[in-house]
């Protein structure tokens, strides 16, 4: 239904002393590692909601180098919801599909620009694909 709190809680970044030979392969991953259900306050009123917390990898080919950020999401639903991806998780350790759409995403819009910065900190390749600026020349119209 709707993200409620969003914070880091980790950094951990290195850059290997590698010279890679050939491209670079540049693969991303995420992760959940917990969930915990709870009350907060909401709006002046009790609200059931999950607190995921995530890992979210990129991780260069030929041990060039690793960004890892990890932190969690506060997902609020109905009761039902929190009550039935909680036991989900307890059971198979997975979200439902619903609700793993939405944190999915927002982890990945959140944390992309975060490791962006990172990588670039670290003078490592940029994890995800940036504008491209092309100039033709010579062109006459």
């Amino acid at each position: 239904m709707a993200i409620v709190g969003f914070s880091f809680s980790k950094f951990n970044c290195v850059r290997n002393p590698v010279s890679p030979e050939g491209g670079i392969e540049i693969k991303h991953n995420i992760n959940i590692k917990g969930v915990e259900s709870s009350n907060i306050n909401l709006a002046n009123s009790q609200s059931d909601v999950l607190k995921v917390f995530f890992s979210f990898e990129v991780i260069y080919s030929q041990d060039l180098g690793k960004v890892q950020v990890d932190g969690d999401v506060v997902y609020a639903d109905t009761s039902e919801i929190i009550s039935e991806v909680q036991k989900q998780w307890d059971t198979d350790k997975k979200l439902n599909d619903m609700v793993s759409e939405v944190i999915f995403k927002f982890i990945y819009n959140k944390t992309a620009i975060k490791v962006l910065e990172l990588a670039d900190s670290l003078n490592l390749p940029s994890p995800i694909p940036l504008p491209q600026i092309n100039f033709e020349q010579g062109k006459k119209e």
